[in-house]
């Protein structure tokens, strides 16, 4: 695999905060992954679940 790198700073509290920035990003993208697919479980799950309901 050939990977490229790039030195955005030499300085040590720029790389803080690209790291800093970099990990936020990743919370980000992974809360909305997660809402998503919990709302596509409600979605599938609710339904069944009251069908279940209506049964007792």
């Amino acid at each position: 695999m050939n990977e490229e790198h790039v030195i955005l700073s030499e300085r040590p509290e720029d790389l803080k905060k690209a790291v800093k920035w970099g990990r936020e990003q990743q919370k980000k993208i992974i809360n909305k992954k997660n809402k998503r697919i919990a709302d596509a479980l409600m979605e599938k799950m609710t339904p069944l679940i009251l069908q279940r309901r209506s049964l007792k």
